[in-house]
């Protein structure tokens, strides 16, 4: 599959995110310390969604930021605003996790691995932000979001899914035979020398 994150412009009615105000509200939903022992961000993840039917642009934009689960049918893409130009050289790795899976009571299949890719490249766009491309598979391609009918929203969102880039090591693996359930995001990227994610966002 051919993946392209690509930088959306779109109308904010909330501030402007920052590292800082991203790695709080990662903080206060206890994303750290369930998800990341620390988390440290030195860039702004964007995510958008593309409704279904509609085409209608939806950001997740606070973090936590509520969505239902058939907004969320299309795989969303992710935008890092404001990049460095010596960040175009890098390769990243995007993920995306549940840490409430099956209920935020009950955690025992968490974390379930949502999407898993390498290979990712940024191509500067001049103002804005960047477009990161992906010529190769995914390690996990994107699962929409299915919590069960009885399930409370997963902390304190209608859907608690996590977002993280990391830089890309060169010994990130071309695949993965371990079940998506049971997963544990930082275990694999001290396995594979990923670093402390640069970014990320959830809803």
């Amino acid at each position: 599959i051919l993946l392209s994150l690509l930088c959306v412009v779109f109308a904010r009615t909330t501030k402007v995110q920052t590292p800082a105000s991203q790695r709080k509200a990662f903080i206060q939903a206890g994303l750290v310390p369930d998800v990341l022992s620390s988390f440290h961000p030195k860039l702004v993840l964007d995510v958008t969604y593309t409704l279904p039917d509609t085409e209608e642009k939806k950001a997740v934009d606070p973090p936590g930021k509520n969505f239902t689960r058939p907004q969320t049918l299309n795989s969303p893409t992710w935008s890092i605003p404001f990049v460095d130009s010596k960040l175009l050289k890098e390769t990243f790795v995007v993920a995306m996790v549940d840490p409430d899976a099956p209920t935020p009571q009950n955690p025992t299949s968490s974390q379930i691995r949502h999407f898993l890719g390498g290979d990712f490249k940024l191509e500067h766009q001049v103002g804005i932000g960047a477009v990161l491309v992906n010529n190769t598979p995914a390690l996990t391609e994107y699962h929409q979001p299915t919590p069960p009918n009885t399930s409370d929203a997963h902390r304190r969102d209608f859907c608690q899914y996590t977002w993280l880039i990391f830089r890309q090591s060169v010994d990130f693996p071309t695949n993965i035979s371990q079940s998506i359930s049971g997963f544990n995001i930082s275990a694999f990227a001290e396995e594979f020398h990923l670093g402390p994610p640069l970014a990320g966002n959830f809803m």
